[in-house]
């Protein structure tokens, strides 16, 4: 593999605290892989275990030839991670992969620049163990290939509606919601490209609406469990709209559907027009598990 990114940290004989993962992706003997999403931190953080050769005398060879098979798996690998992870209301990552036969080159030139941000042997120098960060987005983010080349011009709401220039939207979507068209009470889920509506089923926005270098940057919208996170002071500024969620839509009940008069709010004024196409949103989920 192609070594870019160097890694962040080498440390031998010394296993780090580990993570809750799920079941492992592959179980194999020897190799086993597992992967935990954290869509506050908009990233998958993945852990490869190979055991070492016990046939290998040199404890560096040993460890050497685990290095190599770990790298020679990694396009495979990160084909595997990403699939689960939720794009929108009606697709994960395996179906673009299905539908698109060219996203699997660029999903493996990802993995080409993927380096370790941690590599280790365990206690008894048995096993390699390496954890990768995922970013979703950035220069080797999984979601970049999935970005659109150009914006789509978002519609100016042209009626009469009390509203003001705000810094972002803060939508808080705690609890259980009326999914759209039924009876159903359900939580909203994340995903890596929601949708946004109002009470009307008009569409308020969708990834293709924001620019693709704010969407490359951090994403559509970012998460929390937590409506005073510090950290979306950054993202939706010191005067955000405000608004709680009026339900959800989707197969996967990740879009989120917001009242008319805060959808008009929002597209009255050209400044809060260009809010919404730089991502500057942050959704408050009940659980983000």
């Amino acid at each position: 593999m192609k070594k870019i990114l160097p890694a962040v940290c080498v440390a031998v004989g010394l296993a780090l605290p580990v993570a809750v993962w799920a079941a492992p992706l592959i179980d194999e003997p020897g190799f086993t892989v597992t992967s935990s999403i954290d869509w506050v931190a908009a990233s998958i953080t993945v852990e490869a275990r190979r055991t070492l050769d016990p046939g290998v005398a040199s404890m560096v060879r040993a460890k050497g030839d685990a290095e190599a098979f770990l790298d020679a798996r990694m396009p495979d690998l990160l084909t595997r991670v990403v699939s689960p992870v939720r794009v929108d209301s009606t697709h994960v990552y395996a179906d673009m992969l299905s539908a698109d036969p060219g996203l699997f080159a660029r999903v493996n030139d990802t993995a080409m620049g993927l380096r370790p941000s941690e590599l280790f042997l365990t206690a008894d120098l048995t096993v390699l163990v390496a954890r990768y960060a995922l970013p979703f987005f950035g220069a080797h983010g999984v979601a970049v290939p999935l970005l659109p080349a150009v914006a789509t011009p978002i519609r100016r709401w042209l009626g009469d509606v009390t509203t003001r220039k705000y810094t972002g939207l803060l939508i808080f979507a705690k609890g259980m919601l009326p999914e759209a068209g039924t009876s159903h009470m359900l939580a909203a889920r994340p995903a890596l490209f929601p949708r946004i509506w109002d009470e009307q089923m008009d569409l308020v926005l969708d990834k293709s609406m924001c620019n693709p270098d704010a969407l490359s940057r951090w994403g559509e919208v970012g998460y929390s469990e937590d409506i005073d996170d510090p950290a979306f002071d950054l993202r939706v500024g010191a005067l955000p709209l405000r608004l709680a969620a009026r339900g959800v839509r989707g197969d996967a009940s990740t879009d989120i559907i917001i009242s008319t008069d805060g959808a008009h709010q929002l597209l009255a004024l050209p400044e809060n027009i260009a809010l919404l196409q730089q991502g500057r949103i942050c959704i408050v989920y009940e659980s983000l598990k």
